[in-house]
C-alpha cells in the first residue's frame, strides 16, 4: 500500500462487526449434511478447518459451487430475522473514527433493502456512526464479490478510492478492494478467517491483519502520521 492519507473507512458486516460464527457453523453443517456428508461436522471440527481453509473448509474444487450456494442460501434465510451481537469493540471503533471525520460505511453482500439493514444497525447502538450502508442487489453468488459497490460508496462518499480502506473478514473482501483500487484491505480474524489463513492466502493478502477491530484506530494513527511524513 502506498502511503496516501485515507478519508473513508467502508466495513463488511457479517464477522466484522457482527458475530456470525454460530449462524456459519450451522449453515456449513446443513450444506454438507445436503451433500451426504457423514458423519456430521463437528463444532470443534468446524472451527479448525475455518481458521485452516476459511469459508471453503477445503472443500475439493468441483464441489466448491454446490456447497457455497447451500451453505448461503441457509444463511441468509436463519439471519433475516435475528438480532444483530456486535462483536467487542465495534461501536466505540466507530465513534472514534467518526470523532476524526472519517467518512464510514458497510457494504456487504446480504441482500435486502439497505433501509431496513441500516435500522437493524441502529438498535444495536450503531445509530449515527455509519454514513452509508449497501447491500447486494440479490441473492446469489455473484453478489458475494462486493467490487462494484465499493466503486459506489466511494462515488456516494464523493471520496476517490485510492483514499479509501475496505475493513472485512475473509480473502474475498481484499480482493474486492483491490478490484476496487481501494487505498488499503484490512483484515480482521475475528469471522471468516483465522490470522494465518488471512496472512498466508494465495492470492488475496490484506495490507494489515488484526486480531480484532479494536485494533483498527491504532493503526489508522500510524497510517496518518505517515502520510504526513512523506
Amino acid at each position: 500500500m502506498s502511503k496516501r492519507r485515507l478519508h473513508a473507512i467502508f466495513f463488511d458486516l457479517d464477522g466484522t462487526l457482527i458475530d456470525i460464527r454460530e449462524p456459519l457453523y450451522a449453515s456449513a453443517r446443513y450444506a454438507l449434511a445436503r451433500m451426504g456428508n457423514q458423519p456430521a461436522l463437528t463444532r470443534e471440527r468446524y472451527y479448525e478447518l475455518l481458521l485452516k481453509e476459511g469459508l471453503s473448509l477445503g472443500m475439493p474444487e468441483p464441489l466448491r459451487h454446490q456447497y457455497a450456494k447451500l451453505a448461503l442460501s441457509h444463511f441468509v434465510a436463519q439471519t433475516m430475522t435475528e438480532q444483530f451481537q456486535l462483536l467487542p469493540g465495534v461501536a466505540q471503533t466507530l465513534a472514534e473514527l467518526k470523532r476524526r471525520n472519517y467518512t464510514t460505511g458497510v457494504i456487504t453482500s446480504r441482500p435486502g433493502d439497505p433501509a431496513g439493514l441500516s435500522d437493524k444497525l441502529s438498535a444495536c447502538g450503531l445509530s449515527g456512526l455509519l454514513d452509508h450502508v449497501l447491500t447486494a442487489p440479490e441473492n446469489n453468488l455473484r453478489a458475494l464479490d462486493k467490487t462494484e459497490n465499493l466503486k459506489l460508496a466511494c462515488y456516494r462518499a464523493g471520496v476517490l478510492s485510492q483514499h479509501c480502506a475496505y475493513v472485512g473478514d475473509e480473502p474475498r473482501d481484499t480482493m474486492a478492494a483491490r478490484n476496487a483500487q481501494f487505498g488499503a484491505a484490512i483484515a480482521v480474524a475475528t469471522g471468516a478467517g483465522g490470522v494465518e489463513h488471512l496472512q498466508n492466502h494465495p492470492e488475496f493478502r490484506p495490507d494489515y491483519v488484526l486480531d480484532s477491530i479494536d485494533q483498527l484506530p491504532d493503526l489508522l494513527t500510524l497510517l496518518e502520521r505517515d502520510s504526513v511524513s512523506r
